[in-house]
């Protein structure tokens, strides 16, 4: 990222810099940027014309972090001087390349999904994916605003979006049917070697075996993956609500493999609904980048619901920047909630805050919000294949992360991921995850009252 930030893009940092500090408005007019222009009482922020610096780091808060637009060693990030305040590394631009998905425009080495892969960004590079970086940076920001307010008698209030931190549980309905013979058949070739599996032979085998029986005799079964009551008197115990995306058909063999007509699910959505659960999409493959397999999908899911679908989450986490989010847009959606790597929990655009996407090829800052992911159950599962020890551990570096900044944590479980027979004891994990997190005494909040808030 080549250039000064200009006009608009410094205008979309503060926007979410404003979400952190309460001043005068008078501070934010002396905002100036080039020495040429330093008049007495002003706050100068030196620009950076140079390319990323992947090298440079100095102490944030007491950690060592990357500051990507430095100018040079020695340089405090600021100093006040006869009542200029002057910021010497450009945390502006730094933030800027970070918050806006910069390094995803040219995605030049997709995954099968046509996804921005977690081994080729920044984050995975300098190792800071668990670190929102730009709540460090502006942590930055806000201590030289406050010492220049002090200094000058203006009126100055650190600003947190929540007393703790907030807990969005969310859950992506991609599958109901356990004993059902598209199922059975996978476990079969599974066990044959003809299809993927992490699990051992044997578990493979007891598991098919187990399932033939059900699957000719549903009835007589309870279904493994139709546990939304089991789960919502975890949650409910808990003091938690949750937020359901239930994802649509519209052609891909990666769709639902239910459908919206089905009386079930339409008693499905009024249940959740009568739990103060929010419904929102869960977007098809085909939706990431065709508006009007978005539109007929949220219209559909719309007719289903008693309050309007306000938010969104592509299957798959597909999605194209700016490109899906200008579609969600377009279609009347209000948030979105994709924002996360699917091979590893953390921040994918280094903030732990709701934020505004850019649109890099207008120039311009896109009126929805996204709620970053932050953890997602098959990142621990299938990608990283943590243990429950290590699960716990991860999760705590986040909240600790969140917590500290008074931020949101974004969790997706799938309810076809709570099955024992294929993790062991993951039922019982669910609600100790669960209670973990409560324990931290979180703001438990949906999407749909968190846009309230906002």
């Amino acid at each position: 990222m080549e250039g000064v930030l200009n006009q608009k893009q410094r205008a979309y940092v503060y926007f979410h810099l404003k979400c952190h500090v309460e001043m005068d408005e008078q501070v934010w007019l002396r905002f100036v940027f080039s020495v040429q222009e330093s008049i007495s009482n002003s706050i100068l922020f030196h620009l950076s014309d140079k390319c990323l610096n992947k090298s440079f780091k100095q102490d944030i808060k007491g950690r060592v972090l990357p500051v990507l637009y430095p100018f040079g060693q020695g340089k405090p990030f600021y100093e006040l001087v006869d009542g200029q305040l002057v910021f010497y590394h450009d945390l502006l631009k730094s933030s800027f390349y970070l918050l806006s998905a910069y390094q995803e425009l040219h995605n030049k080495q997709p995954d099968p999904m046509g996804r921005f892969q977690f081994q080729h960004s920044i984050q995975s590079e300098l190792g800071f994916v668990t670190t929102p970086l730009v709540n460090y940076y502006f942590e930055v920001l806000v201590d030289g605003l406050e010492a220049y307010c002090n200094y000058h008698h203006l009126s100055f209030k650190r600003k947190r979006l929540f007393d703790t931190y907030g807990f969005m549980l969310t859950h992506d309905v991609d599958r109901v049917q356990y004993y059902h013979w598209r199922e059975t058949a996978l476990k079969w070739m599974q066990l044959f070697g003809l299809k993927k599996s992490t699990q051992s032979k044997v578990l493979q085998l007891k598991t098919a075996l187990a399932s033939v029986v059900p699957t000719l005799l549903p009835k007589l079964f309870n279904d493994k993956w139709w546990n939304f009551k089991a789960l919502r008197t975890v949650e409910s115990n808990l003091g938690l609500r949750s937020v359901w995306y239930f994802l649509n058909q519209d052609g891909s063999p990666h769709d639902a493999k239910y459908t919206w007509d089905e009386p079930r699910i339409q008693q499905l959505i009024k249940y959740l609904e009568s739990e103060s659960c929010e419904i929102g999409l869960h977007g098809s493959i085909k939706t990431a980048l065709n508006q009007n397999s978005m539109l007929e999908a949220k219209a559909k899911l719309e007719s289903l619901t008693a309050h309007p679908v306000v938010g969104t989450r592509q299957h798959f986490l597909k999605m194209t920047v700016p490109n899906t989010l200008g579609i969600q847009q377009q279609v009347g959606l209000l948030y979105d909630s994709t924002m996360g790597f699917a091979e590893h929990e953390g921040f994918r655009t280094s903030y732990c805050y709701p934020y505004h996407p850019y649109d890099h090829m207008n120039d311009c800052m896109l009126d929805i919000w996204e709620f970053p992911l932050a953890i997602m159950d098959t990142t621990y599962l299938g990608y990283r294949h943590l243990n429950y020890t290590q699960m716990t551990q991860a999760t705590q570096v986040l909240v600790d992360e969140v917590h500290q900044f008074g931020g949101l944590l974004v969790v997706l479980w799938h309810n076809c991921n709570i099955e024992d027979a294929q993790y062991p004891g993951i039922t019982a994990y669910y609600e100790t995850f669960l209670g973990h997190l409560v324990n931290s005494k979180p703001s438990s909040i949906t999407g749909a009252e968190l846009l309230d808030r906002l």
